[in-house]
């Protein structure tokens, strides 16, 4: 009794309260070690946001002057490649027209809100001035100051690629925006005049309304011109003035970080507060919980030992249990029989001792003479009425019994196969039979039609009913596959009905039907039996009081008019039922050979496919990611192009189906990622290229050993490729799928599941497979600017993605807004139209260049 009870029983109150005062100061050492680091955590991540929050500010900051800028010289170059603009005010100044008729007058401010339009001649005079809406004799060189002759230079030079040129001026003291554009005749039938043309000059005065509007539009709160030189860290924007000069923009800068602070650091503080009264509850339950466990564990003694023993009982009587045992003479008469030949056979076994082992077993004399003379290396198979008169089957085994060289009879056993044989021939029955239906299945069809093809005479013809039910999937969608397994036994039944002496009836699977027609001579006949069958399943179907509607369309192919082949003459019975369908459905139609101008159709498709593969008609796009830390571009996807002939150029959902069931897309993949590696080759050193993985390629060929090749001879390091599974392509797959990735993943190379959420995957892919990345399906971020269920939806699979430490790539961002959202969410990476559109690779080498300039200038 003293071995089994616990060491803190035998401890006296003093000890244990030692023990208490040892134990609770470590507690509370460990409750301050983690307030103190979770209040690190809180004002590091305070800090983050905080910056991250300056980042966002200062690039939408410098998006909303690019943009202004750009709406300013599109309107520009509207108004100065216009014929009439050119005929009023280039080489004469059409006062109505320009001002009076409001052409480029007035509306001008009160639509656009241009502060100043100026019209300018080549000697740069001033011939048309609006102000603020009014027409006022003003000289531009004198209202705007420093860097107008550089502006209409520029204009003069941009005339050439037809555009226009842009930059800032100062204007009554405020800096201003200013576009020009030469006028010219905008390709129209007015006459050119000989000379350089006037220049149209917009200017909008960025004073601190303005400036405060433009901020508002793009969420940054007091924009304005820095006058003072205020010492705001980071919130600064600087542009250059065509005079070389600088001027300086800043604004309010939020702190999300230090609202964060105010709101945790208070409630860390109670929670450790409470924390530290929970631990001295439960040091002082600890004492107590030790003898509770003490008495659990003797109950557990005794309830083992009791598991012991009925472990041995049933071992006992597992031993016990074996086949009946037998023993015969030398003429085999029955000389024993084991107590387990009662239990089975029903019979008792003194009744059978002395007769011949024949009389038991239903099988050949000389044949049971023949196995017992034997080897007996193969057992026996054979059957016997059982006592209650049910015929049973056994598997009998025997070892001859020998004395000195004499044989003395023989010995065996007899294990009972009943069930077996039952069971193998229901398989036998179910190769060759539907177990819902009962019908002939797919096998049998084939070899009756075989035969009755073989015996068809030039004066007979078969006829094959291709059958498929219409509105049968409601059934099965609405009251279940219960009601839907009732219909399909009673349309068997119905189609049962229809036909007579030899025909026979088949289901495909599903719901398919085929009868094969031996008698029918005409075609009137046939179209009469189809109306007879389309009738009788037309009539409604009882299930639990409910009526069920459904239909039937017919296709109908004739041997050997159309056929003599039984897969070429469903064939055709099938292409006919696709044309009833296409009828309207719940009709009938005979095949033609016209109904094989759709598949010839895809025949084309397949070789043009082929062609534009040899011919390397395709090309690589590439659509940046976006690192929402900074919005800095970390890599890029790679999309595919085809440069069709006649169709131009084509989208992937345009031909990639097609390659996918043609087993075109593995050659075609392994296109994509050899080029793609090639192109990243050329990149810098921490860009990744991601390429999108087929559901064919894991499972023909030896991706490995593609993509090992495609890294040598590209010289990419595997950490800068990505291969992007989707999510559907998982749950198709077996194990072997796992063990492709693994050995990918072996290469050092990335991985990430795409298109998340679409797929209903379970939890465990994420857990089993070496994912990287989880990238969110673009319909799922359309939809999160909608309602909050769905951004609710986003935000949890983001928190699921940073659960399992993977990064999260939200695709399909399109909006301001969305963007905002995510980076709010903590979304890792972003990709959509709203950043960038999918770019050639010439494009995306060109913003990549211009972004690393971007950062050498603002490191």
């Amino acid at each position: 009794m003293s071995a089994s009870r616990s060491l803190t029983d035998n401890l006296d109150p003093n000890a244990k309260s030692a023990f208490a005062r040892r134990t609770l100061p470590g507690i509370a050492c460990l409750l301050a070690a983690a307030l103190l680091a979770a209040a690190v955590a809180v004002i590091q991540i305070a800090s983050t946001i905080d910056s991250d929050a300056l980042v966002r500010e200062r690039f939408l900051t410098g998006k909303a002057f690019e943009a202004h800028q750009r709406s300013m010289g599109r309107h520009v170059a509207d108004n100065a490649f216009w014929g009439d603009a050119y005929a009023n005010l280039s080489s004469r100044v059409n006062l109505n027209w320009a001002y009076e008729q409001e052409n480029l007058g007035p509306s001008l401010y009160q639509d656009f809100g241009y502060d100043a339009v100026f019209v300018i001649d080549p000697d740069g005079k001033t011939t048309y001035s609006v102000i603020r809406g009014e027409l006022l004799q003003v000289d531009a060189r004198q209202w705007l100051e420093n860097g107008l002759k550089t502006l209409l230079t520029d204009a003069r030079i941009a005339l050439e690629d037809d555009e226009t040129s842009a930059g800032i001026l100062t204007a009554e003291g405020h800096p201003a925006m200013a576009t020009a554009a030469v006028m010219t005749t905008g390709g129209s039938d007015i006459e050119e005049q000989p000379g350089p043309a006037s220049v149209l000059v917009f200017v909008d005065l960025m004073d601190p309304k303005w400036l405060l509007d433009l901020g508002e539009a793009y969420a940054v709160e007091g924009l304005r011109a820095d006058r003072d030189n205020e010492q705001i860290e980071g919130a600064q924007v600087k542009l250059n003035r065509l005079d070389g000069s600088p001027v300086r923009f800043i604004w309010s800068v939020s702190q999300p970080g230090d609202y964060l602070l105010w709101i945790t650091l208070p409630v860390l503080g109670a929670v450790t507060l409470g924390l530290s009264l929970l631990a001295w509850l439960l040091l002082c339950q600890a004492l107590k919980t030790v003898r509770i466990m003490d008495a659990s564990y003797r109950r557990l003694v005794i309830s083992r030992t009791a598991l012991a023993a009925r472990e041995e009982r049933f071992r006992d009587v597992a031993e016990a249990a074996s086949d009946w045992i037998w023993e015969t003479d030398q003429h085999v008469h029955l000389t024993y029989l084991s107590a387990r030949f009662e239990e089975i056979t029903g019979h008792v076994p003194a009744t059978w001792i002395g007769r011949p082992l024949i009389d038991l077993l239903v099988t050949d004399h000389a044949a049971l003479q023949e196995w017992l003379s034997s080897k007996h290396n193969v057992p026996l198979r054979c059957s016997y009425h059982a006592a209650d008169g049910c015929v049973r089957y056994c598997r009998l085994s025997a070892r001859e019994i020998h004395d000195g060289g004499q044989l003395l009879g023989y010995r065996g056993t007899a294990s009972d196969v009943t069930e077996e044989t039952k069971a193998q021939a229901r398989v036998q029955y179910l190769s060759q039979h539907d177990a819902l239906t009962g019908l002939p299945n797919r096998n049998r069809l084939r070899d009756y039609l075989e035969s009755k093809l073989n015996s068809l005479t030039t004066a007979s013809r078969l006829t094959v009913l291709y059958i498929d039910l219409d509105r049968f999937k409601p059934v099965n969608d609405t009251l279940g596959h219960g009601a839907g397994d009732e219909v399909l036994i009673g349309v068997a039944n119905r189609l049962k009905q229809c036909i007579r002496g030899d025909d026979l009836v088949a289901r495909l699977g599903g719901d398919e039907f085929v009868m094969v027609m031996s008698r029918l001579q005409h075609n009137e006949d046939i179209e009469a039996l189809c109306a007879r069958v389309v009738g009788a399943i037309s009539e409604p179907f009882s299930y639990e009081d409910k009526q069920i509607h459904i239909g039937a369309s017919v296709g109908i192919a004739l041997a050997p008019t159309d056929a003599s082949q039984a897969s070429e003459l469903l064939r055709c019975a099938d292409i006919a039922l696709y044309q009833a369908k296409a009828d309207g459905r719940g009709t009938w139609c005979f095949y033609g050979v016209e109904m094989d101008k759709r598949l010839h159709e895809r025949r084309n498709q397949e070789d043009e496919l082929r062609q534009a593969i040899a011919e390397g008609q395709f090309e690589a796009y590439y659509q940046p990611r976006y690192l929402s830390e900074d919005m800095r571009i970390n890599g890029a996807e790679t999309l595919l192009r085809w440069h069709h002939p006649s169709r131009g150029l084509l989208l992937p959902e345009q031909f990639i189906p097609l390659a996918e069931e043609t087993g075109l897309i593995v050659p075609l993949g392994e296109w994509v990622l050899r080029e793609a590696c090639f192109e990243a080759a050329n990149w810098t050193d921490d860009l990744v290229v991601s390429v999108n993985l087929s559901p064919l390629q894991l499972r023909i060929g030896d991706l490995y050993l593609v993509i090992v090749s495609a890294l040598g001879d590209s010289g990419l390091p595997a950490n800068r490729l990505e291969l992007e599974i989707t999510e559907t392509a998982l749950l198709q797959e077996n194990e072997s799928t796992l063990d492709v990735l693994n050995r990918l993943k072996s290469l050092g190379l990335r991985l990430a599941m795409d298109d998340f959420g679409t797929g209903y995957s379970s939890l465990s892919n994420l857990r089993n497979y070496p994912f990287d990345m989880i990238k969110i399906d673009g319909s799922f971020i359309a939809g999160m600017s909608l309602s909050v269920e769905n951004h609710s939806i986003v935000k949890a699979l983001i928190d699921l993605g940073r659960g399992l430490r993977m990064r999260v790539t939200a695709e399909g961002v399109e909006t301001l807004e969305q963007l905002n959202l995510l980076l709010a969410d903590g979304c890792s990476e972003l990709q959509g139209f709203h950043m960038s559109h999918p770019l050639p690779a010439k494009e995306l080498s060109a913003l990549l260049s211009k972004a690393r300039l971007a950062d050498e200038a603002n490191p």
